[in-house]
């Protein structure tokens, strides 16, 4: 992997975290958005599109603590990361070479387990920078939110005059991006932990964990049908490929205001609180969408995207924070994606493709009854927290 043109003493920590941040949510955009569509341009179809994402989601559940784990181990994250990404960008390109279900599948599999270490590990690294006040977490993941904006509508754009056969490389070209800012990532080097190897599942002891766990499981699995077959449901209605990408992107802006200017109210609401309005967003947000409303409507409640993601990974960002070791932080980060995230969203995401596959949207009823069932655990943190 080539190493990015200038010299790491030249940008700030908070700038070269912000780079790889850009990175990975462009990669993460092109997955989100488009990589569906590629699967159904080439034949396969909504049941089987579920289950390959539902596999590569629950793969996550595996590969991200141990990634986490193995980082805690030498107490570095940057090499871990750097060959995650070189891995990633490998198997994106492999995409172009297959079209059959089965192969497919593996693949889909294999590049989980390399892109599972990423977002956890680049977390961890900048939350553990922000208690060295070295950065903001806040407006440094506003970062990445942007090129995740950026890159759906830039993406959408491109498909309308080439096609979805390009997807496959503008994801390499993402992840290698990844690994190019990796080798520039500042390190916040913390003691090795000892090794053990119950040391994830003893995290799970720990109350304000398990319940941000559940609470994270419930709300952002409730995305597993906007993230699998939204731009296919959307599709059916009418709506372009561009037009996809903008709804998509508009729903990020909101989520960025939050990130960049909103830290007076995060700190207000606190974790109990923001897991609260992330669950009502959930119920208001996936009803609509089930009803297939007109553009305009449906435009509207995507800013509720602000709410239903970016208030629980705050919410759970927080809580992995202020309650949980140094040394044990890139395990809880990668244990927290892969059950509160990647096992609950590989799941719902197997049940929405056959769900989708019979009844088309309203299978976003399913998620506005599963990301509203978290009210409850808001209140119990509230308790566990006070």
């Amino acid at each position: 992997m080539v190493s990015i043109p200038f010299k790491t003493t030249d940008l700030s920590p908070g700038a070269r975290v912000g780079l790889f941040f850009a990175a990975l949510f462009a990669a993460a955009a092109v997955n989100t958005a488009f990589l569906p569509l590629w699967f159904a341009d080439r034949g396969i179809g909504p049941g089987a599109i579920g289950q390959i994402l539902g596999a590569a989601s629950l793969l996550r559940v595996i590969t991200g603590p141990v990634w986490g784990t193995l980082a805690d181990r030498i107490g570095r994250r940057r090499p871990v990361l750097l060959g995650a990404a070189v891995v990633a960008t490998f198997t994106s390109l492999l995409y172009l070479a297959l079209r059959d279900f089965l192969p497919l599948l593996l693949l889909s599999v294999f590049q989980a387990s390399a892109s599972s270490a990423l977002n956890p590990l680049v977390d961890s690294l900048a939350l553990a920078l922000a208690r060295d006040r070295r950065l903001e977490y806040g407006p440094v993941r506003a970062v990445g939110s942007v090129a995740f904006m950026v890159a759906t509508a830039a993406t959408g754009w491109l498909l309308t005059r080439t096609g979805t056969w390009v997807v496959p490389a503008l994801l390499a070209l993402a992840y290698g991006g990844c690994g190019a800012f990796a080798t520039a990532l500042p390190e916040a080097t913390t003691r090795p932990m000892a090794a053990h190897p119950l040391a994830g599942l003893r995290l799970l002891g720990h109350r304000p964990f398990r319940l941000i766990v559940l609470a994270s499981a419930l709300i952002q699995g409730a995305h597993a049908a906007y993230y699998g077959f939204a731009p296919l449901f959307w599709r059916s209605q009418g709506f372009s490929d561009s037009t996809i990408g903008l709804l998509i992107a508009e729903g990020i802006i909101a989520e960025v205001a939050l990130f960049a200017w909103g830290r007076r109210l995060v700190e207000r609401l606190g974790p109990a609180g923001l897991t609260a309005c992330a669950a009502a967003a959930s119920l208001l947000r996936w009803g609509v969408t089930a009803a297939a409303p007109p553009l305009p409507m449906l435009a509207g409640v995507q800013l509720l995207h602000a709410a239903t993601f970016a208030m629980q990974h705050l919410s759970a960002m927080l809580v992995l924070s202020r309650a949980i070791p140094p040394e044990r932080a890139a395990t809880a980060q990668a244990l927290h994606s892969a059950l509160g995230m990647g096992a609950p969203t590989g799941l719902m995401m197997l049940i929405s493709g056959w769900v989708y596959a019979r009844w088309g949207g309203l299978v976003f009823l399913i998620m506005a009854a599963l990301g509203a069932a978290a009210l409850p655990i808001a209140f119990k943190l509230r308790r566990v927290l006070a």
